[in-house]
């Protein structure tokens, strides 16, 4: 965008206050609400899907569509769940894979082994260091560095990772034999 294309936000601040509110027609607004329930919300993702993954446009929308089936899911931990996918050719050893984390749940510490990238979808969440996140954000994670990932408030917490692979370093509830045979790979 170039300044001839910005906005000034005192115009653009007369022209809300110039408005008059109005209320939907039923049908628009059932309409709105109706697609907040369907995976289309996701669909203001799908380019950086297709391009974090390497993925064409039917394949993104395929994996995203996929957030709303339970029965594709896998359980990883109490509260945490996965589903893998392969990603395209140019991310190399790297798989994709979608993670939802319920509120009150994080994902556990964890390692990486190349570098992660991580796409919030819905919600919000901290990592161990007390950084925020929320929907729309990415988050890109070294070799060899780690951490936890846990929800903030009460939504569940989607995003999309791309990684080589992960250690799991211990379990939620000090178990550490769980992740012997755990590694995400």
């Amino acid at each position: 965008m170039t300044d001839a294309d910005t906005f000034d936000p005192a115009v653009l601040d007369a022209l809300v206050q110039g408005l008059e509110p109005s209320t939907p027609s039923a049908s628009l607004r059932d309409r709105l609400f109706g697609a907040l329930n369907t995976t289309a919300r996701f669909l203001p993702f799908l380019d950086r899907m297709m391009r974090i993954f390497d993925l064409p446009e039917a394949q993104a929308k395929f994996e995203l569509g996929t957030i709303d089936a339970p029965s594709e899911w896998d359980a990883l931990t109490d509260g945490v769940s996965v589903r893998d996918f392969d990603a395209g050719d140019a991310c190399g050893d790297a798989h994709g894979g979608l993670v939802r984390i319920e509120p009150g749940h994080a994902f556990p510490k964890h390692s990486h082994v190349g570098e992660e990238t991580v796409l919030v979808l819905q919600g919000r969440l901290e990592d161990d260091q007390g950084k925020a996140y929320r929907a729309g954000d990415t988050i890109v994670s070294g070799d060899g560095s780690s951490h936890e990932l846990r929800v903030v408030g009460d939504e569940a917490v989607l995003y999309a990772a791309l990684v080589v692979a992960i250690d799991i370093e211990s379990s939620p509830d000090g178990d550490d034999d769980w992740d012997d045979d755990e590694d995400l790979d």
